[in-house]
């Protein structure tokens, strides 16, 4: 018996190891949130570290509920083509079910909104942001206008 039990504790090991090894080779390094750049400067996003501090994807990436959550197109209008679409894929981006204009999709939190509630459900609780975000312009992005106006005074 306890040659088993410790034959298959390896055996986790390794599927552990071998799955952390995989996903820390196939993540991006440092990723650059453009999608909403029309209003606010882009966001320098340091995947790698995030991916360190937040223990599993699923802490982020919701869809296909590898943290336990439903799958997306159980409470949003998600079409079943784009569902299907996304199961064979990885990670999907956010943009390709949360539409850059909320009243496209009322029925979902649009882009600024979930880039938001994802950030905040951690940053929150480590006390950079509080229940109004002004301190995101000095830890993510500024406004665009705010941006081309730096660039002017240098």
């Amino acid at each position: 018996m306890k040659k088993f039990v410790s034959l298959f504790f390896w055996a986790v090991l390794c599927v552990f190891l071998a799955t952390s090894i995989y996903a820390g080779n196939s993540a991006p390094g440092v990723v650059k949130l453009d999608s909403l750049s029309e209003k606010y400067g882009s966001v320098r996003f340091d995947h790698s570290k995030h991916a360190l501090m937040a223990g599993n994807c699923g802490s982020c990436h919701h869809q296909h509920g590898n943290n336990g959550t439903l799958p997306c197109k159980d409470c949003h209008a998600v079409t079943p083509a784009t569902f299907k679409n996304s199961v064979t894929q990885s990670f999907m981006a956010c943009k390709n079910c949360h539409s850059t204009f909320e009243r496209d999709a009322p029925q979902m939190p649009g882009l600024k909104t979930a880039y938001h509630r994802t950030c905040f459900q951690c940053h929150r609780g480590m006390g950079n942001v509080g229940l109004d975000p002004k301190g995101c312009a000095e830890m993510c992005h500024v406004k665009k206008e705010q941006q081309v106006s730096m660039k002017e005074k240098k």
